[in-house]
């Protein structure tokens, strides 16, 4: 069998595509304004993007991706470490690493990359990591390679500090990486960052919390280490830009030492182009937007809270969570992926996630700031008069 062979073979997508349940790569037609976007050319409430602060066609932030164009052009052109490093980049940076609390940042070209050459590089022959099993795939694919350069991975249980420190009091050596997610995006959990951080210093491992789905709504905009007082005792930090920051990239944050050991040995950052103007100055008008905002809770928060209660309240199996993130869990693909488009079809759309992205089947449901309690009403009314149709099994007796 020749390399392409499995590629040939692949039937699921055209199979999903054949019964019209397919419901990947979607082409949006302009900007998401107001909680509303337009597929297909017609207007659909959109609960499924991670825009949590709704910034993304903020004019501010608009503004300074436009200007930055006009002053810098379209690209940085090269590897930061070449020609490509921009102040704008320098600027990012130190912005930052003041409102979150660290000494230093590193901008990188996007939030997976970050992640990948981060772990990367900081790990290799001789360390051990260790994932929550349920990481972001960034971080998983950083400690792969990690492993390719020596270092042993292992994963401790989902949010279990105690299966963590078991899997430490018999790691054969202290230099140790533990790297989990904040909010667990896909069902919106968050992590157990004051348990962990005990753990890890009880037992000298370097913690690393990728808060790419807290930054900007958590502890004041800060995330989730703010939200639980751990300032200062998380010795790594890394986000993304796409989500809060309502545009592309993404950085770690530490101390400044290692900040200038990445500069210099991440190959992710040394052989990727230096983040886009635009991409780098919407990112900072962002984060100023975020510090502006910084004493008021994000309304997605409450907006979120409403659709969980509510959605229970009609019958759905819903997730727990204190997150954005509404989990609406499904039996089996086809009910899902059903539900999806029966959903699409009256004007609302969530993202259906199946397994290995998620456990088991379900609707990822993201609320943002631009979710009006209208909104959210009409979202409900959907719900609730497909509910016979989307879960046979939670009909109630009559």
């Amino acid at each position: 069998m020749d390399l392409l062979e499995k590629c040939r073979a692949y039937a699921w997508a055209d199979e999903a595509r054949d019964v019209g349940l397919y419901p990947y790569y979607p082409a949006f037609q302009g900007p998401v304004e107001g909680g509303q976007a337009v597929l297909d050319g017609s207007e659909v409430l959109m609960l499924g993007s991670s825009n949590y602060r709704a910034l993304s066609s903020n004019p501010q932030v608009m503004g300074a991706a436009q200007d930055a164009v006009a002053l810098y052009g379209t690209s940085a052109t090269g590897s930061r470490m070449l020609n490509g490093n921009l102040d704008l980049h320098e600027e990012l940076e130190a912005d930052l690493a003041g409102f979150l609390g660290y000494e230093a940042a590193l901008v990188f070209a996007s939030g997976y990359m970050t992640n990948l050459g981060v772990v990367s590089a900081l790990a290799g022959l001789g360390d051990q990591v260790y994932l929550d099993e349920r990481a972001h795939p960034s971080l998983v694919d950083g400690a792969w390679l990690a492993k390719a350069s020596g270092a042993a991975v292992h994963t401790f249980a989902h949010n279990d500090p105690g299966d963590l420190a078991r899997h430490l009091a018999a790691a054969p050596t202290r230099s140790v990486l533990v790297a989990t997610d904040g909010v667990f995006s896909m069902e919106g959990a968050l992590a157990p960052v004051a348990e962990l951080v005990a753990v890890c210093e009880e037992h000298g491992a370097t913690l690393l919390v990728d808060d790419a789905d807290g930054v900007g709504v958590f502890g004041r905009g800060r995330g989730v280490i703010e939200q639980a007082g751990m300032n200062g005792r998380v010795p790594l930090m890394t986000l993304s830009f796409s989500k809060s920051l309502a545009s592309q990239g993404g950085a770690v944050l530490a101390d400044a030492k290692t900040i200038n050991f990445l500069r210099h040995t991440s190959r992710a950052q040394i052989f990727s182009a230096g983040l886009s103007p635009a991409d780098t100055a919407a990112a900072h008008a962002s984060l100023r937007e975020i510090r502006r905002r910084a004493e008021s809770e994000p309304d997605a928060l409450s907006a979120a809270e409403y659709l969980r209660r509510t959605l229970d309240a009609l019958g759905y199996d819903v997730a727990g969570s204190a997150s954005p993130v509404v989990a609406v869990r499904f039996p089996d693909q086809t009910s899902v992926l059903s539900a999806q488009r029966v959903l699409v079809d009256y004007g609302v759309y969530t993202n259906a996630l199946l397994p290995p992205a998620c456990e088991g089947y379900q609707l990822r449901i993201a609320c943002t700031d631009a979710h009006t309690p209208d909104a959210l009403e009409a979202a409900i009314g959907v719900f609730a008069s497909v509910r016979e149709e989307l879960l046979p099994r939670y009909r109630q007796a009559a």
